[in-house]
């Protein structure tokens, strides 16, 4: 970053941890609501964003803290000034995956600038170059690089940014040199087994090899155009056989780090996407087989995590034949991630919202083939819940529905796809809100919908509070409520007095009463507890006894719903 002002946010993973550099970025607003973000999540046990003013006397950038929030810093005990270890002590170690990550966070403008990968910066020679011609830019990353561990270590900042220095120096150098060599090859498709080949024998092929494809790479500056450029190569080596996954894993790195990229998915499907569209992508890629199962059982899956198409079918496939494990798991770890940020899945529709949660809960919790996986997903998905029960989203969820009866079922519908203990508790305040506002007993209570009409209703809504896995306690106390309402509406109505002088055979009445005591045609309560007990004295009558006795037939059909309504054999 060669501004004269930029922004760092730093992070302490816990109270006793020492500051760790996050980021960098050159506006004060987008710093700061990272660094909130990093709090809200509970990814960081406080963070801090710094001011950084660079001084064209000294040569150095001066610090000014913006912010500082979170859990206190612990004091440790002094200890005696130490030599810091550094992570990378050589140029080959800068080209580790863990090196590489922390290149693309140091110079994430830069790169985002120049519209290249990490992987490309440190193997071309030209990159290289620009970078080390902007002394500006080696000393902001060594400073970056020094702070945290001068504060972790006690060292002198001075000196371990001298080092790093040396090191950056030295780097740079390297590949400078490499180039001028033409130790990296020019790869051609026609020839590419023959030239992995030939490379395989060096003592730092995946350098070598890594230069080849950062070459090839230069043509293309959007990250479908390198995708474009990178598979056709990646196949060919696929079916070439045993004995060249290596070269496999070289050119997954830069793929890796295009899906990394914030913008990557809307460039490479060519239209703007909200996250919800972006994990559902992303969750087709890592669980491609998992998905087109689920697809067959739930249309609503199938519709909302659509088949991949382009390059991306064209990465699943590779993907489902074994490659790519490294980008399975970097994927699979983002999608956990953003899952637990608070940014809306699909800001323009809650309903959608909440179509989408459920079918990426399915798919992923499909996928997850260990314990400690689907524990992490159930997790990711428990902290998902929380926007689901928030005021915000409740509010946007129920504020075009016409009438309380599609509130309450959109809310019932909220209990049913949000996860963990604590969030089904807040879904069924909203639920038990609804239930007592003054809408729902307006509506509930209007005398032009019939009687059973608006008990059948009840007894839906009571059917699905049963099937949205609440915890106990809350759950019985809202079929409790809706139970009473039904014993309320039957009272006005004087439905048992209708339901046991209504015309007919003693099987038509049984049936029908059956209906109501096994919470069919009302909610279970008062009116199924009458019901019931208007079944258990029709059963003893003389003429529903020999019907039953005398066609076994028709005592088939009524056993469900007597056992429904807990009523033994009619004998």
């Amino acid at each position: 970053m060669s501004g004269p002002i930029h922004y760092e946010v730093f992070a302490r993973k816990t109270p006793a941890s020492g500051w760790a550099l996050q980021s960098a970025v050159e506006n004060r607003e987008a710093a700061v609501a990272m660094a909130e973000d990093m709090l809200a999540q509970n990814r960081a046990a406080a963070v801090m964003v710094t001011k950084e003013v660079f001084s064209e006397g000294t040569g150095e950038f001066k610090s000014f803290t913006v912010l500082n929030k979170g859990a206190a810093e612990q004091k440790k005990k002094d200890r005696p000034t130490q030599p810091a270890e550094n992570i990378c002590g050589s140029p080959q170690e800068l080209y580790t995956a863990q090196a590489r990550e922390k290149v693309a966070r140091l110079l994430e403008d830069w790169l985002r600038r120049y519209r290249v990968t990490a992987f490309e910066m440190m193997h071309r020679p030209d990159l290289v170059e620009r970078f080390e011609a902007s002394n500006n830019d080696v000393q902001h990353v060594a400073q970056k690089l020094a702070v945290p561990e001068a504060q972790e270590t006690g060292a002198s900042i001075h000196e371990i940014m001298r080092r790093w220095t040396a090191l950056i120096d030295k780097a740079c150098t390297r590949v400078i040199s490499d180039g001028r060599k033409n130790l990296f090859p020019d790869l051609t498709l026609e020839g590419l087994t023959a030239q992995i080949d030939k490379i395989s024998g060096h003592p730092e092929k995946t350098y070598v090899l890594g230069g080849g494809v950062a070459k090839l790479m230069k043509s293309a500056t959007a990250p479908a155009g390198k995708l474009s450029i990178l598979l056709p190569f990646v196949q060919r080596l696929a079916e070439s056989g045993e004995g060249r996954g290596w070269a496999v894993q070289v050119f997954e790195a830069p793929i890796m780090e295009i899906f990394a990229g914030k913008t990557a998915l809307t460039d490479i499907v060519g239209q703007e996407l909200d996250l919800g569209s972006g994990l559902a992508i992303l969750t087709r890629l890592v669980a491609g087989p998992e998905a087109q199962m689920v697809a067959k059982i739930d249309p609503v899956v199938s519709r909302t995590l659509p088949e991949l198409t382009g390059v991306l079918a064209d990465i699943l496939k590779l993907i489902e034949a074994g490659h790519f494990k490294a980008l399975t798991a970097s994927v699979s770890k983002r999608l956990l991630v953003e899952l637990k940020s608070v940014r809306r899945l699909r800001p323009s529709s809650p309903v959608l919202e909440i179509e989408t949660l459920r079918a990426l809960a399915l798919v992923m919790t499909a996928a997850g083939k260990e314990q400690t996986q689907r524990e992490d997903i159930a997790e990711a998905f428990a902290e998902r819940s929380k926007t689901l029960v928030s005021s915000d989203f409740v509010d946007s969820l129920i504020k075009d529905t016409v009438s309380a009866f599609e509130e309450i079922e959109r809310l019932i519908w909220l209990c049913e796809n949000v996860v963990g203990s604590a969030n089904k508790r807040q879904a069924v305040r909203w639920v038990s809100s609804s239930l007592t506002g003054h809408r729902f007993e307006r509506e509930i209570r209007d005398a032009s919908k019939s009687a059973p009409t608006r008990l059948s209703f009840l007894a839906g809504l009571q059917k699905r509070l049963i099937r949205a896995e609440l915890p106990e306690k809350e759950a019985q106390e809202l079929r409790d409520k809706l139970g009473a309402l039904g014993a309320s509406i039957a009272s006005e109505v004087n439905l048992m007095m209708h339901l046991t002088r209504v015309g007919g055979s003693s099987m038509q009445k049984l049936t029908l009463l059956l209906g109501f005591a096994a919470g069919q045609s009302a909610p279970l309560g008062p009116v199924s507890d009458m019901a019931k007990a208007e079944v258990m004295k029709l059963l003893k009558s003389p003429e529903a006894r020999n019907h039953l006795m005398s066609d076994p037939a028709a005592f088939m059909q009524l056993k469900p719903l007597m056992q429904a309504a807990g009523i033994g054999a009619a004998a």
